[in-house]
């Protein structure tokens, strides 16, 4: 079957094929369409897929465009990660099968990137519903390594903002508050799973040193429904410093009437003190405010920060599960946090 299917890069003007890819397959699955194409011409996916990732297009032997792959190898290179969405009419094992097959072998050629000694896994996520993918990668060695929950809140209210003493919540400047905020989420999302030992984690940064642009600051920064959105955005500061931050937008993919509770993070000396809630309640009285009522957000279902169980807190309530599944390619040293035991107290 692999020799009968062509594979080639992702050109410019496929974005449309794309997209009605993913919503047969999500439509098939799901129900609801998961991309589309923006004002601007660009293709919006629901599932985000990293810019820097190789992505292709797979063609049937007569010219169809039956797939859309992904792969990714980030510094240091120890989980390769790939997407793969293949149209329902086309889901049948032989072909399901030859997918796996070129993404694993794609992915085994980067192996060598990784340091050595370290142990090396392929990793995907994939819908609990779609059956006929999580079939697939069984059979293929894959295992099931951790589930992602998808909640939503019906607003009804604006809720109040109860600030904890000595903290005060902002609406984020995102001409000057990037290198705060970054620097809050890498610490934040430190403690979470899969995510790099705390003494491992400069390894992950690019050799390239980065110049810093002045003048960039003093562009205006255009304002993107769909990704940290301009007055969505919040951050919190205690003794004059950010300690925590909760990005939004103002729309999503998935339902063109929702707005999303995007990345919330707040550094490990100010959780459970109610910086996480005040942070959350200020984004969604700022959603209430604009008549968004339905608001969505996702999260691991077994944070080791407890994030799930404040957005239950909350009201959110869970419609949508993801796994995500992994398959070793090279055994040896794990350099991931892996259960709540490795985050240090």
């Amino acid at each position: 079957m692999s020799d009968q299917l062509t594979w080639r890069p992702v050109e410019p003007g496929d974005e449309s094929a794309i997209a009605d890819l993913i919503n047969a397959h999500s439509l098939a699955v799901v129900g609801t369409r998961r991309a589309l194409i923006d004002a601007d011409g660009d293709l919006r996916t629901a599932r985000y897929i990293p810019g820097a990732a190789e992505q292709q297009v797979v063609l049937s032997p007569h010219g169809d465009l039956i797939a859309h792959t992904y792969l990714i190898s980030r510094p240091p290179h120890n989980v390769v990660e790939f997407g793969l969405t293949l149209h329902p009419d086309f889901q049948q094992p032989p072909t399901g099968d030859a997918l796996l097959n070129e993404m694993e072998r794609a992915a085994r050629q980067l192996v060598a990137l990784a340091p050595p000694g370290v142990r090396v896994v392929l990793q995907t996520t994939v819908l609990a519903d779609d059956a006929f993918r999580r079939e697939r990668l069984t059979d293929h060695g894959f295992h099931q390594a951790r589930e992602w929950v998808h909640l939503a809140l019906a607003l009804e209210d604006a809720p109040v903002v109860e600030l904890t003493d000595g903290v005060t919540i902002r609406a984020m400047d995102q001409r000057v508050d990037w290198p705060a905020v970054g620097a809050v989420m890498d610490a934040a999302f430190a403690d979470h799973w899969g995510e790099m030992r705390p003494e491992l984690r400069t390894l992950m940064e690019e050799d390239e040193a980065e110049e810093e642009d002045d003048a960039a600051e003093e562009e205006e920064i255009e304002d993107d429904p769909y990704s940290n959105s301009l007055g969505l955005c919040f951050v919190a500061e205690a003794a004059g410093a950010i300690i925590g931050a909760c990005l939004c937008n103002a729309r999503t993919v998935e339902w063109a009437d929702a707005g999303k509770l995007g990345s919330l993070s707040v550094l490990r000396a100010y959780r459970r003190t109610g910086v996480g809630r005040a942070l959350t309640a200020a984004a969604l009285a700022e959603f209430h405010r604009r008549g968004i009522s339905r608001i969505i957000t996702d999260t691991d279902n077994a944070s080791f920060t407890g994030a799930n169980r404040l957005y239950l807190r909350l009201g959110f309530r869970p419609y949508r599960y993801e796994h995500v599944y992994e398959k070793e390619l090279r055994p040896g040293t794990e350099w991931r946090v892996l259960s709540a035991a490795e985050v240090a107290p």
